[in-house]
């Protein structure tokens, strides 16, 4: 279902929470891609602003301290933030990292909040990121692909689909998945009434577990902005084996590569076209074109 975001963005700024205005239009208890992807949208442009508060913007740098400390524990050549908003978190991690690292990818459902972070990455000297949509549960991106992967308060509105979305952050992480998420089993019972209320993640430790990877480290991570949001922090330590991914990007529909064309990247393999658009590549199932005998052209 298509919303119209203008109308949208004015009942957001009414104070109405989009995520529970969609899931009640749609008749869901979960929040589905559409819910995600326009509450995401709306909000584009109020995390950046944030950064204004000094307060705010002084817990992103302690936010970032601490989650280099762990990243740097992995010496990795390439980092990928799966669900980087608008880098608010991502910037603050790369700055207090020992190495910069040599490939920064960022992935997001939504379009908008990705022009935030390439503005934001641009003019914080981390011009170089390659920014992409992308769907958590369709990575775009080979097997092995990065050497780390972070997640903060991304994975956090799919509960019902922890496992697929788990499963993809592994499959894409080379060497270790670093996530900070909220917490329904460690958290107080105003967190858990929140994270029921809003159709937040549970059980990620044990979703991992069950998918061959259980967690090196599961514990508060205590610096929650929010109370009654508390997240703990997940570290999943891989054994990387073989050689990186070489093809930059895959088609999320069948997991083939995808070669650059002036205006789009195209999968010959699954014969669909995906837009680039403002420069950044749109990768979701729902951005895919059939365009079959593009190559004939």
């Amino acid at each position: 279902m298509r919303y119209n975001a203008a109308e949208l963005r004015d009942l957001y700024r009414d104070g109405l929470n989009i995520s529970e205005f969609i899931r009640s239009r749609e008749n869901s208890s979960t929040n589905t891609s559409t819910v995600i992807l326009y509450a995401y949208d709306v909000q584009a442009g109020s995390y950046t602003a944030s950064l204004r508060n000094q307060d705010f913007a002084a817990h992103k740098v302690d936010v970032g301290r601490k989650l280099a400390a762990i990243v740097d524990q992995f010496g990795p050549e390439s980092i990928l933030d799966a669900g980087i908003g608008e880098a608010t978190t991502t910037v603050p991690i790369l700055a207090a990292m020992n190495d910069k690292p040599r490939r920064i990818l960022g992935l997001d459902l939504s379009l908008s909040r990705l022009l935030y972070a390439r503005r934001y990455l641009s003019a914080e000297g981390f011009g170089d990121a390659r920014l992409f949509t992308g769907d958590l549960e369709n990575i775009p991106l080979p097997d092995g692909a990065v050497d780390v992967v972070v997640t903060v308060h991304a994975v956090e509105p799919n509960h019902g689909r922890e496992e697929a979305v788990l499963g993809e952050l592994i499959r894409v992480a080379r060497r270790a998945l670093i996530m900070v998420e909220p917490s329904w089993e460690l958290g107080s019972a105003s967190t858990r009434a929140r994270i029921e209320r809003l159709g937040y993640v549970r059980d990620l430790p044990g979703t991992l577990e069950r998918l061959g990877h259980p967690p090196n480290r599961w514990e508060k991570w205590g610096l929650d902005i929010n109370p009654d949001n508390e997240a703990a922090v997940i570290v999943v330590a891989k054994s990387a084996s073989g050689l990186a991914a070489t093809c930059d990007f895959v088609s999320p529909i069948s997991r083939q590569p995808l070669l650059p064309r002036p205006d789009c990247w195209f999968c010959p393999m699954d014969g669909h076209a995906f837009p680039v658009i403002a420069g950044i590549p749109c990768l979701t199932v729902d951005s895919a074109v059939p365009a079959s005998k593009l190559a004939e052209f």
